[in-house]
């Protein structure tokens, strides 16, 4: 079972990792691969070099991520060419490592953690898509805390990925995270408990 975990910008999705990694389950962070595949010698390094100016790498030819990541913001296209770039080597890494852990360990619960999960297309390769949700007000607050920006720069970050309603049409499993960390886990319990029981049933 492949389980892709989601959530847009400030919902606590890295807390729910986290959780379903003391239950047992392998963690795959699409995010950490993508770092990996743009670092020299990573799968999406050569084409980076050569769709990007040089101004976007530094002597050592490692990639200027806040140099990269502030003309991508502002800007659709050039956040189209990043992706299309970026996306389908992670999406190749990440499929190597879900066959390679299910030769080892076949019965193992893998999940693939990601915030653009569904925008990058990744669906193809999950069994079922949870979907961490908090109210957009929560979220800004926390985007504004977390990385010490005021209310536009967090507003700009959350307004660059697919809203939440749009996601969930996608979702086997909703989970709620906007009253704190023990409502949180109490939800992540039963949704898990809820996950196991349909799990038994299909066998």
């Amino acid at each position: 079972m492949v389980i892709g975990l989601t959530g847009n910008i400030g919902s606590g999705k890295t807390t729910v990792c986290q959780f379903l990694a003391d239950k047992g389950c392998l963690c795959l962070n699409a995010d950490v691969l993508g770092r990996q595949v743009s670092e020299p010698g990573g799968e999406a390094y050569a084409e980076l070099r050569q769709d990007f100016d040089a101004e976007y790498f530094d002597e050592a030819g490692n990639l200027l991520r806040p140099k990269l990541a502030e003309l991508v913001f502002n800007n659709a296209a050039e956040l189209a060419r990043l992706n299309a770039i970026i996306h389908p080597a992670v999406l190749r890494c990440l499929q190597r490592e879900i066959l390679a852990a299910q030769a080892e360990e076949p019965q193992r619960v893998i999940v693939v953690e990601a915030a653009l999960l569904v925008e990058a297309n990744y669906l193809p390769i999950l069994d079922q898509l949870w979907l961490v949700w908090a109210d957009d007000q929560v979220r800004l607050h926390r985007v504004m805390e977390r990385d010490k920006v005021d209310s536009k720069q967090a507003q700009a970050r959350m307004n660059n990925q697919l809203p939440q309603t749009e996601k969930a049409k996608y979702a086997r499993y909703i989970v709620h995270n906007n009253k704190g960390r023990a409502e949180l886990q109490q939800e992540l319990e039963a949704v898990w408990q809820q996950f196991w029981q349909e799990m038994e049933q299909e066998d």
